[in-house]
């Protein structure tokens, strides 16, 4: 083997050894238990010597927040009632088709009524009779010819004739069905021609005002519902209605372990239908948080989300943060001091502990 060639060897082991001796000291082994304070400190160290690192930043400060809980609910109109006849007859009328709007009292289907009318007039008459004999008796005992027997029965019998002209009158407002509510029409149960018993089905009616948004709440946040709570709820169309919850259950589910929560919604343009998938924001409890861009947020070593910032001492430091809401251009945070200078440009260019000089946004 040539002189040259054990050279070469000489050198490769030489600087093989170098390298491994600068690579594993142990000083630069960096301990996997160490905390983000010993982190910050010993990067402070590195740097310290440094000249200060240009950034731009803004001073941003805490806000007010209210939590939102969102819960999937639908919309149940408030009333549905099947609108029956209370006496027999053919129907000779159906006044409504399905989906039509009615007011309260409008007539919806009627039954025969000749022969009701007829009774009323034949009431009337003896009526009419009865109380003339009435007055004849009294008459008669004022001329001392007649008992307060006899007088006892004729006002008996204008008793009665009154009691019997009632039933025939109620007997006919009853062959005339009506709306006990305002609402619509959802569906029909007769034709004319049917003959109806009492009992018998006319319509199904139901009532849209005010219309309930029904909910379920878990047991972790039914205990801030009130009652006369205030809530917002979206329907399937992007329109925010606003409630106000006016039932809160007092018994869970057994499979869910949810409550019923129930908001009342007006709907007096009668614009909103019954069994829409809506989305409620129950406001919650207050909390303090920052809002800053989603594009400043960082990971740590540790896996932490957070931000850079600048301390009093113009140095930098890396703070965990949670965040606790979104939106369209930002996200509310928690963890950080009231008032904070944040790093918007520069700051995957900078370490903690860094000493930095700070240019300020202008809409700082």
């Amino acid at each position: 083997m040539s002189r040259n060639l054990w050279y070469a060897i000489a050198i490769a082991a030489i600087a093989a050894a170098w390298f491994a001796i600068d690579f594993f000291t142990p000083e630069e082994i960096v301990a996997s238990d160490r905390t983000l304070a010993q982190i910050n400190a010993d990067a402070a160290e590195l740097v310290k010597d440094q000249p200060p690192t240009r950034v731009r930043g803004r001073v941003i400060s805490v806000e007010t927040k209210q939590r939102i809980s969102k819960l999937s609910g639908q919309t149940e109109n408030k009333r549905t009632v099947v609108v029956r006849s209370e006496v027999s007859g053919l129907v000779t009328e159906r006044l409504v088709e399905l989906g039509d709007e009615v007011e309260q009292g409008q007539s919806l289907c009627i039954l025969e009524q000749e022969e009701r009318e007829a009774r009323v007039r034949e009431a009337k008459d003896v009526l009419r009779e009865a109380q003339l004999e009435y007055v004849g008796q009294r008459a008669l005992r004022d001329e001392g010819l007649q008992v307060e027997r006899m007088i006892a029965a004729a006002k008996a019998r204008v008793t009665q004739a009154e009691t019997q002209l009632l039933r025939n009158k109620t007997d006919l407002e009853r062959a005339t069905i009506k709306a006990p509510f305002a609402g619509f029409i959802e569906e029909t149960h007769v034709e004319i021609g049917d003959l109806l018993q009492p009992g018998s089905a006319c319509v199904t009616l139901i009532d849209l005002d005010p219309m309930k948004v029904v909910i379920q709440a878990s047991e972790k946040d039914v205990h801030f519902f009130e009652i006369g709570t205030k809530a917002d709820a979206r329907l399937p169309s992007s329109e925010v209605i606003e409630g106000t919850v006016s039932f809160i259950g007092q018994q869970s589910a057994s499979a869910t372990r949810t409550f019923p929560v129930e908001l009342l919604v007006d709907n007096s343009d009668k614009t909103i239908r019954s069994g829409l998938t809506t989305e409620i924001l129950i406001p919650l409890e207050q909390y303090q948080a920052h809002k800053v861009p989603t594009s400043l947020l960082g990971i740590s070593d540790e896996g932490d989300i957070g931000l850079r910032l600048v301390n009093e001492q113009n140095r930098v430091e890396f703070k965990p943060v949670t965040i606790v809401s979104e939106e369209a251009d930002g996200v509310w945070v928690t963890g950080l001091p009231d008032v904070t200078t944040l790093i918007t440009v520069g700051q995957d260019f900078v370490i903690p502990g860094e000493e930095v000089e700070v240019e300020f946004d202008s809409d700082s």
